[in-house]
């Protein structure tokens, strides 16, 4: 009898411990399973973050859709709708493909004037466009505040344009578009350099001191000419 209570014990046993490992077993999936899943959820964040990003432009304000398909000179150029950040992430992309000499503000260093209207309201010049956040390199076009003087800075006198503002700033600029704005339907692109309209902005060549008005809108919803004094400062008089 002793030998049957024996065996039925150990069979018990046998049995309890069976479950014990199927329950650890389910648990361990169990686990498996959330952890899957939490990995997923934050994936799901993280996409959602970077689209979200991508399509801000990494500023405030309107739609800031990018053409990121494009290369060169174009690449990652702001296509929607203004105000426009300073677009950093294809800006050494375009740089390369401009094909600059050296930036070099005691070789060749002049300043320009730009003003931006859209619909009839000035749109700001952001700071800072053509200088690299991380301090790697700076662009012989570029900007140092909101004020909207433009900084050309080279080792050796260079014919810059005014389309090459538009590639550093990262802004879609033609003869008849900017950004998401594009002439027709009784809308135009209009620019002014020194208050005389140019016929081929994108190629017009920049001079020391000019004064720009690029004006997209309705005819007469933007100045044709501003004046703007010049003061004394490192190169100003050049």
């Amino acid at each position: 009898m002793s030998s049957r209570k024996e065996q039925k014990e150990r069979l018990r046993a046998e049995r309890m411990e069976r479950e014990r490992a199927a329950a650890a077993t389910k648990a361990r999936r169990r686990r498996l399973q959330l952890g899957a899943g939490a990995i997923a959820a934050a994936a799901a964040i993280v996409v959602a973050v970077v689209l979200i990003i991508s399509s801000s432009g990494g500023g405030g304000g309107g739609d800031r859709s990018t053409s990121s398909a494009e290369t060169g000179a174009q690449a990652g150029v702001q296509t929607g709708s203004a105000p426009w950040p300073a677009e950093y992430s294809f800006l050494a992309q375009r740089l390369e493909a401009l094909n600059f000499p050296e930036q070099s503000d005691a070789g060749y260093h002049v300043h320009d004037k730009f003003y931006i209207y859209i619909n009839g309201k000035e749109s700001p010049i952001p700071a800072n466009f053509g200088i690299d956040p991380q301090g790697r390199f700076i662009a012989p076009i570029h900007t140092h505040d909101t004020t909207g003087i433009i900084h050309l800075e080279s080792t050796d006198p260079y014919p810059f344009t005014i389309g090459q503002v538009f590639d550093i700033w990262g802004v879609r600029f033609t003869d008849n578009q900017i950004g998401g704005y594009t002439a027709g339907n009784g809308n135009v692109l209009q620019v002014y350099v020194n208050g005389k309209q140019v016929t081929d902005p994108v190629n017009t060549k920049l001079k020391a001191h000019d004064t720009v008005i690029v004006g997209y809108g309705k005819p007469g919803s933007f100045p044709t000419s501003r004046s703007f004094s010049w003061t004394s400062g490192p190169g100003q008089g050049l």
